[in-house]
Parts: C-alpha cells; sequence; structure tokens
C-alpha cells in the first residue's frame, strides 16, 4: 500500500485528486479544518481515505500530524505529499488591508512550508529511510506566472511558491525526492467564496 497527504482536501482540487489517488489504489491521507469535513470525507471516500485534522498555519497540530503519520507509516513513508491548501486574497493593491496580505502568504506559502518541513523524513529526507524516496508536488497556479490586476496578493503568493519550489527541488535531489510544480488555469473550485 502506497500513502498520500493531500493538504486542503475538503473540496475542489484537493477533493478531487484524493479521489484520482484512491482510484489507483492510494491511502490518501487528507488534511482538512473541520471535524464536519472530516466526516463528510471519510463517508464519501470510504476505508482508502484517512482524514487529518490541522490547519496550515498551526505548527503544534501540523506537528502532532506528522507524529501520527511516523507512528502509523513510518516503514512505508508517504509516496507524495500534494500541498494544495490555500486560499485566495483579491482586490486591488493599494487597498488590501496589509493582515489580508500577511494571511495571504501564511497560508499559501509559510503554511505550506511548514507542513512539507514537517512531512520531509516520512517522503525520505533522512538517514536510511528503508523506503523508496516520495515526491512533493506543489500546486501553483498560473497565476503563479502572469499577475493580473485584482488577483496581486494572489499571484504574489503563488509566485514565492514557483520560487521556493525551484529552490526546493535542487535541495532534495540529494534524497531523490522530485518538488513537481502543477499550475492549473481557471478551475470551478469553492476558493474564491471561503473566508480567508
Amino acid at each position: 500500500m502506497k500513502h498520500v497527504l493531500i493538504t486542503g482536501a475538503s473540496t475542489g482540487i484537493g477533493y478531487a485528486t484524493a479521489e484520482a489517488f484512491i482510484a489507483k489504489g492510494y491511502h490518501v491521507y487528507g488534511s482538512v479544518r473541520k471535524q464536519a469535513d472530516a466526516d463528510k470525507l471519510q463517508a464519501g471516500l470510504g476505508a482508502g481515505f484517512t482524514p487529518l485534522l490541522f490547519d496550515v498555519t498551526d505548527g503544534p497540530a501540523i506537528k502532532a500530524a506528522a507524529q501520527k503519520l511516523e507512528a502509523e507509516i513510518g516503514k512505508e513513508g508517504l509516496a507524495c505529499l500534494v500541498n494544495n491548501a490555500g486560499i485566495a486574497v483579491s482586490g486591488p493593491m493599494h487597498l488590501v488591508p496589509i493582515d489580508d496580505l500577511r494571511q495571504q502568504f501564511e497560508v499559501n506559502l509559510f503554511g505550506l512550508m511548514a507542513v512539507t518541513q514537517a512531512f520531509l523524513p516520512l517522503l525520505g529526507a533522512k538517514e536510511n529511510p528503508g523506503h523508496a524516496p516520495g515526491r512533493i508536488i506543489m500546486i501553483s497556479s498560473v497565476g503563479g506566472k502572469l499577475a493580473a490586476p485584482f488577483l496581486g496578493p494572489y499571484s504574489a503568493s503563488k509566485h514565492a511558491l514557483e520560487a521556493v519550489s525551484h529552490s526546493l527541488r535542487r535541495e532534495l535531489q540529494v534524497d531523490g525526492i522530485d518538488v513537481i510544480i502543477v499550475g492549473p488555469g481557471a478551475v470551478k473550485t469553492p476558493i474564491w467564496d471561503k473566508p480567508s
């Protein structure tokens, strides 16, 4: 059994990715922020899915989830980490409250890196991991390449994500861990309707 961790699995790209991995025979661990979402996903996705209750901006909760997985699947490790969790802050740059801009980066960049660092040992970034190295898939956006008017905060966070991903890819080559950037275009997803 191969194991995958997907952040932000409750809706949109995260949910669709969980379905796709389960259909291919993987066991998916999916992060959600609410117990109601955990229950809904567990019921909908079945035995191939295990919810993990944590927000990517909550360091202690991330650490607890990493310890839980180490205890459960440490010998097999993670085949893949899909960093999908994210929010979208929009508006004219000269009017966006600085706290909103900070929150955009807290979730889309700093939270993503906190998760990556916590789960790297399970991906094989340790001495003698005992399993094949995993890979990291970063869900960026076409906004990570082109910044449109009124999407500056979101695009800035995705530009930063792409820069971090390029550096991380080269740094993790020594462990055999690949870092892949996926940059979707327009997708029908609730990200624009969710409160940050």
